[in-house]
């Protein structure tokens, strides 16, 4: 017998080989079953802190893309959601970071992730809209109250923004989501189709095609930061040189906390979750200290 997987009429699984038994013991835990054709099995691992519970809210109907980004690079994929004009959730899996984009007729509706550089709070502190005490209170607020709530609708309730500056905050996120996703090197994704318009906290309309023209700097961009920091996994250290006040010209306020933050043990990937500038101005800051002798390898 040489199947891998026999399920029986109870719904119960097996594996009939000692090939098939090790093979199903790596990937030990909890999934969740998506749905697809009778002739496919498809099941994503379920994560407590992850997006899917949010994303069902959305009503997607099933899978239909499933992957490996290494194989398929995220620029590939998303020009080829926008070209078929595609509707549905493009939920990703890279560097411990879950992102989601919801697609309608091919173009950016919504976005979210669980990097902390790209929640909503953390980009209306950088963008200057909000300021990042009002902002920690309105979160212990959701926490207390209820995590559906969402934090744009409790910083307009407060009045601490008016609702055009959460919308023009919603709108700069799905950008540094998609522009998070173009840059991964590897990772995996699933496409569920369809999706509930009315359960969107926002439709933005973004033009994917736009947005990929502009992620193409950030691409070149990238590949010029990983001629020096080549892994997100590199720890970079201090070699004792003063780091000056920043002057926003040979230093930044993002290099200064990239700065303080490097102390040989964190790794990139762990700088740019610390500090929430998140991978790609983490990389970018590295990259830039490493050149002025700040920092080492």
């Amino acid at each position: 017998m040489n199947d891998d997987l026999l399920i029986d009429a109870e719904g119960s699984p097996s594996a009939p080989t000692e090939g098939a038994r090790k093979h199903l013991a790596q990937s030990s835990g909890a999934w969740r079953l998506l749905e697809t054709p009778s002739e496919l099995l498809l099941a994503l691992r379920d994560r407590a802190d992850g997006l899917m519970g949010g994303l069902h809210q959305l009503h997607p109907s099933g899978a239909v893309l499933a992957g490996d980004l290494a194989e398929m690079q995220p620029s590939d994929l998303l020009n080829f959601l926008h070209q078929g004009r595609r509707t549905g959730v493009l939920l990703t899996r890279a560097d411990g970071v879950e992102r989601a984009l919801v697609f309608i007729d091919g173009n950016v509706a919504w976005a979210c992730s669980t990097s902390s550089g790209e929640r909503l709070g953390e980009l209306l502190c950088r963008m200057g809209l909000a300021e990042r005490e009002k902002v920690d209170a309105a979160l212990a607020l959701q926490g207390a109250r209820d995590q559906h709530c969402r934090i744009g609708q409790l910083l307009v309730e407060q009045k601490v923004l008016a609702a055009e500056d959460v919308t023009g905050g919603l709108r700069h996120q799905a950008v540094e989501i998609f522009l998070g996703l173009l840059v991964t090197r590897a990772g995996s994704f699933v496409f569920l189709r369809g999706v509930d318009r009315t359960a969107l906290p926002v439709s933005l309309g973004l033009d994917t095609q736009a947005l990929l023209l502009d992620g193409l700097r950030r691409l070149d961009e990238m590949e010029l930061y990983r001629t020096r920091v080549f892994s997100p996994e590199m720890r970079p250290r201090p070699t004792g040189k003063p780091f000056p006040q920043p002057d926003g010209e040979t230093t930044t306020s993002e290099m200064s906390l990239v700065h303080a933050l490097s102390d040989g043990t964190r790794t990139v990937a762990d700088l740019a979750a610390k500090s929430a500038l998140g991978e790609f101005e983490a990389t970018k800051a590295v990259y830039k200290l490493l050149g002025a002798g700040y920092l080492a390898l």
